[in-house]
């Protein structure tokens, strides 16, 4: 399908003003701001949640488990990713939004009116992280109904871009509320941005998409043919691979953990370094986005996934050595830079080579890597409990840095793909 735009033929310009080319779709635009919105009640929320936890129970362990909670539902990412064939993908984003907002909304009258208990917390992360298995492929879809297919790797560069900016900032801000006004107002703050997500996307029209299927199989046989499809494709095997890896070692160590290197490693308990030090994530992630929009024709993307991994494990090795701040920032950022060239290619080439029928199912699937950081994260939060954080992120990255090397040499094709 090739719908009428007026939108510039923004892909032949050249240099650093292509860099935000896909802005120039109206309707990738107005998800872009969803994203903004979407993302920063998402890093409010993170933060907010391992600080509580540890303030909570003083155990890594704890920490663990409860961010652990928030990411395990992605397991059921491939029935979202068939929900988002099945049905309006718009209308199922504004759904989903508005159950984040009743959600946080409850939780944070919880917290405010000082009952909070452990429990309350792992409910409150493993049904918010059901909503957020939802919004990932039907997000992630939504950006390739918006643009032209050779602006794809741009408008993913420039929607992660949204996000990880997000990153940097929501932390800071979730941080500063923590210590000056207690946790309870930013689950209030992240009610509010969900909702106006819902009345952001209202214009919204998925102007590149395909039509659906006239004949489409049930909702059990469509499930199975995302499988299938990465089953018999080796390059979607591949990438999903090298995703996996990346994230149940060197995310899942990394995240789980950052409270307590906060506390412990910099010695502050307060929640202004744990800000500091997801913001420094955040500004390695839009570095990373925005190298990957600027250079968004280079057409290796399997030697970027590698290289990206390879310098990712390595910077996860150097800050498992650091004990001073302003240097764990600084690597920590470029580390992050690298691991968002990793995550952002792999799924430009998902994306890319997956027909718009199966694309919510595909990337249901590929979502499945996110689902399964929680077992990682249990694992470092064990590690640290019987050593502690600067062991725990040497092994992450040691097992990660081994693993993308066998992927480099047991998967040519992925490692020469080319797109």
């Amino acid at each position: 399908m090739t719908p009428k735009t007026d939108a510039p033929q923004a892909w032949e310009r050249a240099g650093w003003s292509s860099t935000f080319a896909s802005l120039s779709y109206r309707n990738f635009r107005l998800l872009w701001v969803t994203t903004v919105l979407s993302a920063g009640g998402n890093w409010v929320q993170q933060i907010t949640l391992s600080w509580l936890a540890y303030d909570l129970t003083g155990s890594p362990v704890q920490v663990s488990i409860v961010l652990g909670a928030r990411t395990l539902p992605m397991l059921t990412s491939p029935l979202s990713g068939a929900l988002a064939d099945r049905f309006d993908r718009r209308r199922l984003l504004m759904l989903d939004h508005l159950a984040m907002a009743v959600i946080a909304m409850t939780f944070a009258v919880v917290v405010l009116t000082g009952h909070l208990v452990i429990w309350h917390m792992y409910v409150f992360s493993f049904v918010s992280g059901a909503t957020w298995s939802m919004n990932n492929p039907v997000r992630q879809a939504l950006v390739a109904n918006s643009v032209p297919r050779e602006m794809l790797t741009n408008a993913i560069a420039v929607n992660s871009m949204a996000f990880n900016s997000m990153r940097m900032i929501g932390p800071m801000v979730g941080g500063g509320l923590i210590y000056l006004v207690g946790p309870g107002l930013n689950f209030m703050i992240q009610a509010l941005m969900y909702v106006a997500v819902v009345i952001s996307i209202i214009p919204y029209r998925a102007e590149y998409s395909a039509p659906k299927r006239a004949d489409r199989p049930s909702f059990i046989n469509g499930l199975g043919e995302g499988f299938k499809y990465v089953a018999k494709h080796p390059i979607a095997l591949s990438t999903m691979a090298m995703s996996l890896v990346p994230t149940f070692t060197m995310m899942a160590f990394l995240t789980s953990q950052m409270a307590v290197f906060a506390a412990e490693d910099m010695g502050d308990p307060d929640g202004r370094t744990l800000g500091l030090l997801l913001a420094a994530m955040g500004a390695g992630g839009v570095m990373g986005t925005l190298l990957m929009a600027r250079f968004s024709r280079y057409r290796h993307k399997g030697r970027i996934a590698i290289g990206g991994g390879f310098g990712a494990g390595i910077g996860l090795l150097v800050l498992s050595q650091i004990t001073v701040l302003w240097l764990a920032l600084i690597v920590l950022a470029i580390q992050q830079m690298f691991l968002m060239s990793i995550m952002m290619t792999n799924s430009v080439i998902i994306q890319s080579t997956t027909p718009d029928e199966l694309r919510g199912r595909v990337m249901g699937v590929y979502m499945l890597n996110i689902g399964f950081q929680p077992f990682g994260g249990v694992i470092a939060g064990f590690i640290v409990a019987a050593t502690s954080v600067s062991t725990a992120w040497m092994s992450g990255a040691l097992v990660g840095l081994a693993g993308v090397l066998l992927i480099a040499i047991f998967a040519p094709s992925f490692r020469r793909f080319a797109i």
